[in-house]
């Protein structure tokens, strides 16, 4: 009968091996055993020194857990205010990132335990999105989670400010964001008391999106608007993962809007 236990003859015999051998049969099984555990557990031990692994494949689960990162950080800077940003994050995840394989709960309450180190962010996330478009995508969503209370505090502007610079992004991208959510809202608004005739304010803010002072010319509307489009144009996302797909068309049209309204 067969167990899985070794016996006394089975001793026996190890015994009479050679040592080198006995040391291979049984070292090197133990030795690859601990290897494995270090090669498996590498990023959660980087991830707890608040570094953000710069080896990790740039997937749909990767960026989202850099977008959570970087979204927990700043929840931090008013962690009583909180619920509204979670609901804000919760919903954008599953709107753009809904094929994505991860625990929210689970990963978000790590990375408020443990917060990792932006510039390390940005480092991998500049490797990974080789054009101006496609890094700002995660500004937009960082504005909008600053704004979800309906204004942004000091410190995320400065945080903002400084993810902007580190990601080698123009200053005045950050104008530009909350311009097209102010945009956006006001649509909202409009919508819903059924007026479709553009106020002079949602115009102020159709200068700002496109980076133009309100006495602008339409040549110069219309400059601004090519140069946009260089660099936001969905068609630029052919090649990027769905969510930048999904994320570009949707933004662009503040972008459209604006252009539309101001050259008209």
């Amino acid at each position: 009968m067969r167990t899985g236990y070794l016996s006394l003859n089975n001793l026996d015999r190890i015994s009479e091996m050679p040592s080198w051998l006995v040391l291979i049969l049984f070292g090197v099984p133990f030795v690859g055993g601990i290897a494995l555990y270090i090669y498996k557990t590498r990023h959660a031990r980087s991830w707890r020194k608040g570094i953000f692994p710069h080896s990790l494949k740039p997937t749909e689960d990767n960026f989202l857990e850099a977008y959570l990162a970087l979204a927990a950080k700043m929840i931090l800077f008013d962690y009583q205010s909180s619920k509204g940003k979670t609901q804000f994050i919760n919903n954008y995840f599953n709107r753009y990132f809904k094929f994505a394989n991860y625990n929210f709960a689970d990963s978000l309450v790590f990375s408020l335990r443990y917060p990792i180190k932006s510039d390390t962010i940005t480092n991998w996330m500049k490797v990974h999105l080789n054009d101006e478009g496609k890094r700002s995508q995660v500004v937009y969503f960082l504005v909008g989670l600053a704004l979800i209370e309906g204004k942004m505090s000091a410190r995320e502007r400065q945080f903002l400010q400084q993810i902007i610079q580190d990601l080698e992004l123009p200053p005045s991208l950050l104008t530009r964001i909350i311009a097209i959510y102010a945009s956006y809202y006001r649509e909202q608004e409009n919508q819903s008391s059924k007026s479709a005739k553009p106020t002079e304010n949602s115009k102020k803010y159709y200068f700002e999106i496109l980076g133009l002072e309100q006495n602008a010319t339409v040549d110069e509307v219309k400059k601004a608007y090519r140069k946009l489009a260089k660099i936001h144009h969905p068609d630029l996302f052919a090649t990027g993962t769905e969510s930048q797909q999904k994320m570009a068309q949707e933004k662009f049209i503040q972008i459209q809007k604006a252009y539309e309204v101001l050259s008209a």
